[in-house]
């Protein structure tokens, strides 16, 4: 049981607590990080255009909010560098078992400046509704829904990103949310099934290939430069002359703050695409 709630805990973590302030400050006592210097291009993983004044240096030491972190990481508390998909995706051993930690996202070569291309392959999501009048309904989505009314009576282990996707209205605001985890390949085929009475709350998907665009980011949803990034994404898609969902936007989250170097990405969804 105290495994049970350890995990929840790191889980609803990850998908919602990237707050600042105290509640932030505490998750950072982790001391067995391994620091890693990246330039920008080694962290974005793209070619970024030269109109984009995005730009910024990784703080070595101190950050803009004059915050102290518990493990001496202070640069982590404002924006930095995202984390490496090849480190967060590296597959773990269970048993004597090597499983992934990420499904197969395949990345193009974008054929333009400012974004990366990413393919989503077919398979089945586990997908509930998110409560966009709720502060922390995103939060509340996977603890009561996604993990109460499927993942735990199931024994499903977690995997990364978790997906936000959020439906837009002509002025670009959120007015209806998603939140979707990819059932590891070994559930794929025997999913399980969602708690009886819960079945308008939580379902299983399958979605079809989707290609999408994105711009990763380290740091926090709130943080207003993340949310820029959707307006540079959008400016060099269409200048790709690319064509993408104008009243969808997603977010992927891959990190939990306990352990240093964040990973956010910013994402639109190719035009042709069904999921």
């Amino acid at each position: 049981m105290l495994k049970l709630l350890a995990v929840l805990a790191l889980v609803s973590a990850s998908v919602a607590h990237r707050f600042k302030g105290a509640q932030y400050k505490q998750t950072k006592n982790a001391t067995d990080y391994e620091y890693k210097s990246l330039t920008w291009d080694e962290a974005h993983e793209y070619e970024e255009c030269d109109w984009i004044e995005d730009e910024y240096k990784e703080l070595e030491k101190g950050n803009k909010d004059g915050e102290e972190a518990l493990n001496g990481m202070h640069h982590f508390l404002s924006r930095h560098h995202p984390k490496l998909i090849e480190d967060i995706c590296a597959n773990v051993t269970i048993g004597d078992v090597s499983r992934k930690v990420c499904p197969d996202f395949t990345r193009e070569e974008s054929a333009h400046c400012g974004f990366e291309t990413v393919v989503i392959p077919p398979g089945k999501w586990i997908v509930a509704d998110i409560d966009v009048t709720d502060r922390l309904g995103v939060r509340n989505a996977y603890k009561k829904k996604i993990a109460y009314g499927y993942r735990d009576p199931n024994s499903v282990r977690f995997m990364v990103p978790v997906i936000l996707k959020w439906r837009l209205n002509k002025e670009l605001e959120r007015v209806r949310g998603e939140i979707a985890m990819y059932i590891p390949e070994e559930r794929q085929n025997n999913p399980g099934s969602v708690v009886p009475g819960m079945e308008k709350e939580v379902r299983i998907e399958e979605w079809k290939e989707t290609k999408v665009y994105l711009r990763p980011y380290g740091g926090h949803r709130d943080d207003m430069e993340f949310k820029q990034q959707y307006e540079l994404l959008r400016k060099a898609v269409s200048d790709a002359g690319l064509f993408y969902k104008d009243n969808e936007e997603w977010e992927a989250g891959y990190t939990y703050l306990r352990y240093g170097r964040q990973r956010i990405d910013a994402i639109v969804v190719d035009n042709g695409s069904k999921a």
